[in-house]
């Protein structure tokens, strides 16, 4: 079998995580060379990280404290033989049956354990332990997910709460206050005309559907206990771009869908082909040039959300560096100054 993978071998977010998860913090002062009582726990982990990293003597002094703190989590992983057999044991410490601390190190530094198994064992880690990663405040909104409407029951919100959302909606970042966008709710008593609609606009674009296509049509207007439709209006201006309008109407939405996680629910936005139906778009009120964006989908969530893999912020966030070798910009008249996407620091 291959040797484990050592501690340098680790990216550094996956660096940063087992020793903040798997090694306490009253542990590294006397395993870092340079470490002193006067130092915060935050210098600490910085300097475990960068030792760490580093390799050589202090890396192996940081890994042998490691072992031996999880070295029973480290021999009930030995013996798997492939990713599948690693998933499974890290499912079992997800469930508590196992301690959670020893499997991750035991998980990141087995021979078998790709790059994909690293990463999810590094979401659900994250996930699991907003309170060490983030302010308290922050936590709930990394907790957020979309909820399928099956698993959606009553209550859902009512109007005292969509008043609530809106109003977060309504202070998302918003260049020139247009406000491009809108709500319509869908009460309990329309809900069936609705799923007529929603029928008839599948009849059209598929006139040999099936009856089951038709009843998960008509479902998709009645089973979630609260259903908005969103609405991108964009205006005529002059000095607000379209695409600005479209990314206002966006935080919006975004603003709209937290603010019910922190009210309590669960909730999703279902596009699909019927939000391009002119047909139906008229039916429900909408004016030339506005756009059906989503089906708002609110309840009470019936169980907690499964855990999923999410991207890592490495693989969407970079720090730009200007490229030396590129031919200088020739001067020109000089540009407007740039203008907020947020309203509030305009005129």
């Amino acid at each position: 079998m291959p040797a484990p993978l050592p501690l340098a071998g680790l990216g550094r977010h996956l660096l940063r995580s087992v020793l903040r998860v798997s090694l306490p913090i009253q542990d590294l002062p006397a395993l870092l060379p340079g470490a002193d009582a006067s130092m915060s726990d935050a210098a600490l982990r910085r300097l475990a990280e960068s030792t760490a990293a580093a390799g050589g003597e202090g890396a192996a002094a940081v890994q042998a404290r490691l072992d031996a703190l999880h070295a029973g989590a480290l021999a009930r992983f030995a013996p798997a033989a492939d990713a599948a057999a690693l998933e499974a044991l890290w499912r079992t410490a997800l469930r508590g049956e196992l301690p959670l601390e020893g499997a991750y190190w035991a998980l990141l530094v087995h021979p078998q354990a790709d790059r994909t198994l690293r990463h999810v064992a590094f979401g659900d880690v994250e996930m699991l332990r907003p309170a060490d990663a983030a302010p308290a405040s922050l936590g709930a909104l990394l907790e957020r997910r979309s909820i399928s409407p099956r698993r959606l029951d009553a209550p859902g919100p009512g109007a005292q709460d969509i008043e609530l959302m809106v109003q977060a909606a309504l202070s998302a970042p918003d260049h020139g206050r247009l406000h491009p966008w809108r709500v319509i709710e869908f009460r309990t008593p329309q809900r069936e005309a609705l799923a007529a609609l929603f029928e008839a606009e599948k009849r059209r674009r598929d006139p040999l559907a099936s009856a089951a296509d038709l009843r998960r049509a008509r479902a998709h207007a009645t089973e979630a206990p609260c259903l908005l439709g969103f609405v991108v209006s964009p205006r005529a201006r002059k000095r607000v771009p379209l695409r600005e309008q479209w990314l206002a109407a966006g935080a919006a939405l975004g603003n709209l869908l937290n603010a019910a996680h922190q009210l309590g629910y669960g909730g999703i936005v279902l596009s699909g082909e019927r939000c391009f139906d002119d047909a139906l778009a008229r039916q429900l009120g909408l004016q030339p040039g506005e756009h059906l964006a989503g089906f708002v989908s609110l309840g009470t969530a019936r169980e907690p959300a499964p855990p999923t893999a999410r991207a890592l912020p490495q693989e969407v966030w970079r720090c730009w560096t200007p490229d030396t070798a590129a031919a200088p910009v020739p001067r020109g008249p000089a540009l407007p100054a740039a203008r907020a996407l947020d309203g509030e620091g305009l005129p």
